[in-house]
């Protein structure tokens, strides 16, 4: 099992600050698998930010993500590190190319819709 820690900011009131998350996935998590733990948690929180947008988005997955082309939508900002050798966040987790990358453990992901102009 490995740890990975999100920061999800989004454009919505008291959400712009983000909100943080510690997911524990399988060793051998994708980025998806580790998001998908994260709409769990949410799901599972009485003070869940979700239905948003009129009740079109239902989950992170949904916001953040094209499932049926896998990808991450161009307009959600994304910094993506593991931990190096010697424990610094210097790793670069190439998820926007492929969002099926085995994410290092311990890795810190923050996520951010941009709201546009």
């Amino acid at each position: 099992m490995k740890k990975i820690f999100f920061d999800i900011n989004l454009p919505i009131k008291n959400f712009q600050k983000g909100k943080k998350y510690t997911v524990e996935v399988k060793d051998n998590a994708t980025f998806l698998e580790c998001l998908a733990m994260v709409d769990k948690q949410e799901l599972e929180d009485p003070k869940s930010i979700f239905p948003i947008n009129e009740g079109f988005i239902h989950n992170y997955l949904q916001l953040l993500v094209n499932i049926e082309e896998n990808y991450i939508y161009d307009d959600v900002g994304v910094y993506a590190y593991g931990p190096d050798e010697n424990g610094l966040m210097r790793k670069f987790i190439p998820i926007r190319d492929n969002v099926e990358f085995n994410v290092y453990p311990d890795s810190e992901i923050q996520l951010q819709p941009d709201v546009g102009c």
